[in-house]
């Protein structure tokens, strides 16, 4: 017995620490894993056919429109969300929540069963609930948290709003409120910003009614009031970082790459933390839906005087938070890079190493943020946005924390400094890892980025040794000089002025000094001193310059071939010549309209939405199979195929593909391309095709059965009154003559008002597929249509059917 409970104890623990096997020295993001939660596998259709069926039956006709229509608004915008690939599922953070949440819901039994728990793969600081049992915390949130105690109280609140129905509510008060304001605004009494005023003021109502529920759950709980406070606090300074901590101006520093404190802000220039007040009355307070959080913990402070409670910030083990709070700030640092706030991702990253000072996945981050920065410099130096330019917006001014330091850093240093500090971090990477070609493709766009300020190796300056580089700083101002004079085409000479814009800031280069490091302070030149000592540097540098010009030459001869096309009148859009593609997530939209009047009421048709997915594939399979064409369908819509590993990918393919139409240069190294090869590798074709299809059109059934009810009428009075006429009373013919005079009027302007409405009833529709090569970041655009659709709703047009062959045997075919 007592050897069985040791195996069963060892068991448990290889379990527990199989859970949160992740290794921070080399990181990988979380994906979703698992079996996939019941609300994925449920079709919008099957959701919104629930939804109805629970409507209480004894709703007047009006209210069930409302809720009719609230349902279709959530499951929609709901459904979009899950589909997306921003939600996580299945991951030791999602085990740690469901956790601290099913404790609370012991407290609300009703609730049991109608809830669950997600999280949601933002940055914000910040978690909401829906009426359909919905509740998501956003990563951001917990890498904030200071104890299990605040995540409970967040919790709490936000299974109040499940239990109250808010959602509801306020869509019925918007609805309410939008109404009178119409009939309100027939006497100029109103306008929009009064309505918002007003729906919003009714939000924070709500908000401090989910406050007050959520005390009530929390207070029967052990955990203690001593964490709410600061639960209040963390929600009032959402917008700062995790840790406001003083960055060290020194972090950078090693080897020839110092960085001089004369770059950085003074102490007394630093902008301080604002204060925590109650700002209920600041006008964007009233333009918010929520309200101050001071006002919001007086009022719970309040509530809790005098009343019993727990004592323990902590039920889980303390270390399960400590990982799972670990774990959530390691994602901050992807996050902010793939949403291009590159300067959080850095300062994230210098945190986060105090720790973790080897970790490959956060230098790894660091080279991508340095080096997008580096890019973006380089790319407004090249449309005459000097560093004046990016001092002049002075955007450091309004940031308040550590990372202030790195807004002013990325704001004041030149360009070429800025690519040489990239380079410099980047080479020391790719000499640690040497093997791995994705570190190596950012090395060698570093030294291009490098090499559009400093064109050959002879020109970069000579390399300094330890005592040379001190004395330089030593010479440092302590303001440094980085105007530059403005340059247009009228300053420069007539042979130039209508140049390409790269030959433009090739002569702006040259004229203003950015090849000649010794003009002045300028880090880059001494910065590149340990690299001017690396065998391999030259080397690299003159493949990089070879390598870019050999594709600047394919780029141009592709140009100068679509050119002669259209000279020729022959047909632009190349073929491709592709064998394999994979088709992802494209999106998908069937609206019905209905007509009032003159005033046209849209609904999502959840189940031609279906149909029209279904039939889009069949339609694209169909014809793939004709050409030859292999084609695989990635999509988080196809529920029966759904698997977390697929759903994972989509996430991960759909943030590439905004991550590269957000780039202006296929040359700059995409952040996730990592996994993005694991997975086109996986499934056997690095081709992406995506798009969508959205189509609108009239309710056909309602508008049939309406004429069916209007000739229907028009016929009973005419032949009513046809009988009428036979009658041998004279009153009765007189009406039965009325009633045939009055039909006939009637069918005379019926029909061509009929006629009329078959012009007017036409629908739209909009189709467009784009097709990405994964492997060398390029993209084009395979067809659109926009021609008016005449169809039933549900279906595929002629036309789309044929841009949908069009496009496949674009992709297959080879270029003449």
């Amino acid at each position: 017995m007592q050897n069985t409970q040791f195996w069963a104890f060892i068991l448990f623990l290889f379990l527990g620490q199989n859970s949160w096997a992740q290794n921070f020295d080399d990181y990988r993001c979380l994906r979703s894993s698992g079996e996939v939660p019941e609300r994925f596998s449920l079709s919008s259709a099957q959701k919104y056919e629930l939804g109805l069926a629970q409507l209480d039956e004894g709703l007047s006709n009006r209210d069930r429109k409302t809720q009719e229509k609230y349902q279709q608004k959530a499951i929609y915008t709901i459904d979009d969300l899950l589909r997306s690939g921003k939600v996580l599922f299945g991951t030791p953070l999602n085990d740690y929540v469901n956790r601290v949440g099913n404790r609370l819901l012991e407290q609300t039994p009703e609730l049991k069963g109608k809830v669950d728990f997600f999280i949601i793969r933002s940055s914000a600081v910040n978690a909401f609930a829906t009426a359909t049992g919905l509740v998501c915390i956003n990563m951001g949130l917990l890498a904030q948290l200071e104890n299990e105690a605040q995540l409970a109280f967040v919790l709490s609140h936000e299974l109040m709003h499940v239990q109250k129905q808010h959602g509801l509510s306020q869509y019925e008060k918007d609805i309410a409120i939008l109404k009178e304001n119409r009939q309100r605004s027939l006497f100029k009494k109103t306008d929009f910003n009064s309505a918002l005023l007003e729906s919003n003021s009714y939000s924070r109502e709500l908000e401090f009614e989910a406050d007050k529920g959520g005390l009530e759950i929390f207070l029967k709980t052990p955990y203690s009031v001593d964490a709410l406070e600061s639960s209040f606090r963390m929600l009032n300074y959402a917008y700062l970082l995790y840790d406001t901590s003083r960055f060290d101006v020194s972090y950078y520093n090693e080897g020839s790459c110092q960085l001089d404190p004369s770059l950085f802000l003074a102490k007394d220039s630093l902008k301080h933390i604002s204060a925590w007040v109650d700002d209920a009355e600041n006008t964007d307070t009233l333009k918010s839906t929520h309200p101050s959080t001071l006002r919001r913990w007086e009022i719970v402070k309040e509530a809790i005087a005098g009343k019993t409670a727990g004592d323990k910030l902590f039920i889980e083990p303390q270390a399960d938070f400590e990982r799972m709070r670990k774990t959530a700030r390691y994602e901050l640092a992807s996050y902010y890079l793939h949403n291009f706030r590159f300067e959080d991702a850095l300062y994230v990253v210098q945190l986060l190493r105090k720790e973790e000072p080897n970790s490959r996945y956060l230098r790894e981050v660091e080279v991508q943020a340095l080096h997008a920065i580096s890019r973006f410099s380089m790319y407004e130096s090249r449309s005459f946005q000097s560093s004046d330019y990016r001092r002049q917006r002075e955007t450091y001014k309004n940031i308040e924390g550590g990372q202030q330091q790195l807004y002013f850093l990325s704001s004041n240093l030149r360009a070429v400094e800025l690519s040489a500090l990239a380079l410099y971090k980047a080479w020391k990477l790719h000499k640690d890892y040497p093997e791995d070609r994705y570190i190596f493709d950012y090395y060698r766009d570093a030294i291009y980025v490098l090499q559009q300020h400093i064109p050959n190796f002879e020109q970069l300056p000579k390399a300094m040794q330890e005592a040379e580089i001190k004395a330089y700083l030593a010479k440092a101002p302590a303001a440094q000089d980085y105007s530059v004079p403005k340059v247009t085409k009228d300053s420069l000479i007539e042979v130039l002025q209508d140049a390409n814009i790269e030959v433009l800031f090739d002569s702006y280069r040259k004229e203003y000094g950015y090849s000649n490091l010794d003009k002045g302070y300028n880090l880059a030149r001494y910065i590149l001193s340990d690299l001017m000592q690396d065998e391999d540097f030259e080397d690299y540098y003159s493949r990089t310059e070879d390598y870019h010009e050999a594709q600047e030459e394919r780029d141009s001869l592709y140009d100068a071939e679509s050119e002669r096309r259209k000279a020729a009148k022959e047909e632009v859009d190349r073929n491709l010549g592709i064998d394999s593609i994979l088709y992802v997530n494209p999106y998908m939209l069937s609206l019905k309209r209905k007509r009032f009047y003159l005033a046209d009421n849209h609904s999502i048709d959840f189940k031609n939405n279906q149909k029209l997915l279904d039939k889009y594939y069949a339609e694209v399979h169909k014809n793939a199979d004709k050409l030859g064409l292999s084609v695989q369908t990635l999509d988080t819509r196809e529920v029966e195929t759904l698997t977390a590993e697929r759903y994972a990918d989509v996430a991960i393919l759909k943030d590439w593909i905004r991550l590269r139409m957000n780039v202006n240069d296929r040359n700059h190294p995409i952040f996730n391309q990592r996994e993005v090869d694991e997975i086109c590798e996986k499934y056997g074709s690095h081709y992406v095709v995506t798009g969508g299809y959205m189509q609108e059109g009239i309710d056909g059934k309602k508008r049939l059965r309406r004429r069916a009810i209007t000739y229907g009428v028009y016929a009973g009075l005419l032949f009513g009154g046809i009988a009428l006429t036979n009658a041998e009373d004279d009153g009765l013919q007189n009406t039965g003559a009325f009633f045939v005079i009055a039909a006939s009027t009637g069918l005379f302007f019926q029909l061509p008002a009929h006629f009329v409405n078959n012009m007017r009833s036409r629908g739209n529709q909009i189709y467009f597929s784009t097709i990405f090569n994964t492997q060398n970041s390029t993209y084009e655009t395979l067809g659109t249509n926009t021609k008016p659709y005449n169809g039933k709703i549900g279906q595929l047009s002629r036309s789309i059917k044929k841009q949908i062959r069009k496009d496949l045997k674009r992709i297959k075919a080879e270029d003449k």
